[in-house]
């Protein structure tokens, strides 16, 4: 097995990269504690540390980590909801689509067929969080997380989450819910 790719953060959709046509980023004053984006901020860097441990248990084809993270009444998808036995036996059989888009082997091909094998191909890995809007998230949305990397393809869908209590869980389905 390789050694993983490097994570780099990426809070908050790029905000502190460059600015229109190449020109360096303005400065930008850090959040005011108790704003919106204060919060966000916050949220961000807890997210992040959840996808290094997300990287860590994909790389490592750890199903039942990932399995850990889905709450007990399952995964949000367009209006219903995938009860939890569904998502413990697609991510558990190699021959179901989410087992495959998670953990699959690299097909050899261009892209990379799984996000396993993204994570193996990519020299180097960065981490976006960004912020839906969701009713049931308030004013502060709901955290997404993406794994990306240059020059190559993610196949997996974004990481949603809610907070309850100290643990975040998944809430949006990891299928294409249309």
């Amino acid at each position: 097995m390789t050694a993983p790719a490097p994570l780099v953060a990426v809070a908050l959709a790029l905000a502190a990269g460059a600015g229109p046509g190449g020109a360096p980023a303005v400065p930008v004053a850090p959040p005011r504690e108790g704003t919106l984006d204060a919060r966000r901020e916050a949220i961000a860097q807890e997210v992040i540390r959840l996808g290094a441990a997300l990287q860590r248990e994909i790389e490592a084809g750890d199903a039942g980590a990932l399995l850990a993270r889905v709450p007990a009444d399952g995964l949000r998808c367009a209006g219903q909801v995938v009860p939890r036995a569904r998502v413990e036996r697609d991510l558990r059989d190699p021959s179901r689509w989410l087992h495959r888009t998670l953990f699959g082997p690299s097909d050899g091909g261009r892209a990379p067929g799984s996000l396993r094998a993204f994570l193996g191909r990519a020299k180097e890995v960065a981490v976006l969080v960004s912020f839906r809007r969701d009713p049931r998230a308030g004013p502060v949305g709901r955290p997404c997380l993406e794994f990306r990397a240059r020059d190559l393809v993610n196949p997996a869908p974004p990481f949603c989450f809610e907070k309850q209590g100290r643990r975040w869980w998944l809430t949006e389905s990891l299928y294409p819910c249309g």
